[in-house]
């Protein structure tokens, strides 16, 4: 793991990633796909750096939103992606354990009722946010309100990623556990 003295960001390298021990999860996840144009549109479109949203809710795997909520290695988001990692180094045991049995219930949904929500993506990308939307599906932000579950003062509806990341920064008690950046 390194610093980096300017910004003091803690830069994680793949084995970390790959290692990051169970006491320390669930951790929420917002990467950037270097080699996607709809990621770099959606970046254009929010002004953003960050363009997907999930959750990294055991060693090696996060459980992510692409066509329908999976558990996907984290091996692949390593290729190429950007990731900044969030936790909250004050949450009990029962509190992760909370956040881990939602997510576990998520992933046994069926597949057709964890569709993504593709009309919600053309809505932000048209500059129509919330407005347009199936309410019947999710995009992968929308798992970002399992933080309800710890911390009432989560009131997001529908986010996008980065205002998902900009709700994390505005309180104090959550940190970046670290960053990733493929050399």
């Amino acid at each position: 793991m390194e610093k980096d003295g300017k910004n003091n960001k803690r830069f994680l390298s793949k084995e970390e990633i790959l290692n990051i021990p169970d006491k320390d999860l669930p951790l929420a996840v917002l990467s950037y796909n270097h080699r996607s144009v709809i990621a770099t549109l959606i970046n254009i479109r929010r002004k953003s750096r960050y363009n997907h949203f999930m959750w990294m809710h055991k060693t090696g795997f996060f459980a992510s939103q692409d066509w329908v909520y999976h558990e996907v290695p984290v091996e692949k988001y390593l290729k190429s992606h950007e990731l900044k990692l969030w936790h909250n180094p004050e949450w009990t045991d029962l509190e992760r354990h909370k956040i881990k049995a939602k997510i576990d219930w998520w992933l046994k949904r069926p597949a057709y009722s964890t569709r993504y929500d593709w009309i919600a993506i053309i809505g932000q990308l048209v500059g129509l946010g919330k407005t347009i939307n199936n309410p019947f599906t999710r995009i992968c932000s929308d798992y970002g309100s399992f933080l309800k579950l710890v911390d009432p003062r989560y009131n997001l509806q529908s986010p996008a990623p980065d205002q998902v990341n900009r709700w994390l920064k505005g309180h104090s008690e959550y940190k970046v556990y670290g960053r990733y950046v493929k050399d």
